[in-house]
């Protein structure tokens, strides 16, 4: 046998495996329990990710019972053990976003944040209402939640989609629509979060207008994202 057949038969025994490879673990991510690198951020009251997926039967009945439109269901993107699990999304469809009760301003607001948030109006936003669990029939979500122990998620401020972070006048929505103070600006007129007092509310991304700024990138990143963390508060 001639080295050039030999040679075309490596080259397509080499291919084809590659391809395999390519297969298997395009198949093993989507299989994938965290459904890839980024986990859902799922609303509040989880146990567990593994306890919720072992409890939630799927019926959407947190998602109609979220009086801010945030759940939604996870899609084949999340990974397919995922589908039909609920996550948050504060990437609202509505036209009235994040808006405080007249008259309070944001010393006001920080005093006293919850009462705050429940009083607010507009949607996209988690006010920690806990009417997704109380509506839950299997205990995947739990009323226990508490948002000043644990928390649903943090703030996240990417460089690459924060107006800030190009000069375009030093956008700060994200730290004035803050209730918890969590998000200040620095020396650089760009937004830091403090882990300590963000708890994943969402507002913060609901507002921020970098997703209108880049709609010709898209994508559904904001110039501030909220990431997945069932982990309690650091003190």
């Amino acid at each position: 046998m001639n080295e050039s057949l030999l040679s075309r038969r490596s080259l397509i025994t080499g291919a084809i495996g590659a391809a395999t490879l390519l297969a298997t673990g395009a198949t093993l991510r989507v299989l994938d329990v965290a459904g890839g690198d980024d986990p859902p951020l799922r609303p509040p009251g989880i146990e567990s990710e593994e306890h919720f997926l072992g409890t939630c039967i799927r019926c959407n009945r947190c998602r109609g019972a979220c009086p801010r439109d945030i759940i939604v269901n996870c899609d084949m993107e999340d990974g397919l053990i995922n589908i039909r699990t609920p996550r948050l999304s504060f990437h609202s469809k509505f036209s009235e976003s994040y808006r405080r009760e007249e008259g309070k301003d944001q010393a006001m607001v920080t005093s006293d944040p919850y009462p705050a948030l429940l009083s607010a109006t507009g949607k996209g936003f988690c006010d920690f209402c806990m009417l997704c669990a109380l509506s839950c029939p299997t205990g995947a979500l739990k009323t226990s939640f508490d948002p000043e122990v644990r928390w649903i998620g943090e703030a996240v401020i990417d460089p690459l989609y924060c107006i800030a972070f190009e000069k375009l006048g030093g956008c700060r929505k994200c730290a004035d629509y803050c209730p918890f103070n969590a998000i200040t600006i620095n020396e650089k007129r760009q937004p830091v979060v403090d882990p300590k007092k963000c708890n994943g509310c969402g507002i913060c991304e609901n507002i921020c207008p970098s997703s209108s700024y880049r709609t010709f990138k898209g994508t559904m990143r904001r110039g501030v994202n909220i990431e997945a963390t069932t982990e309690e508060r650091p003190l």
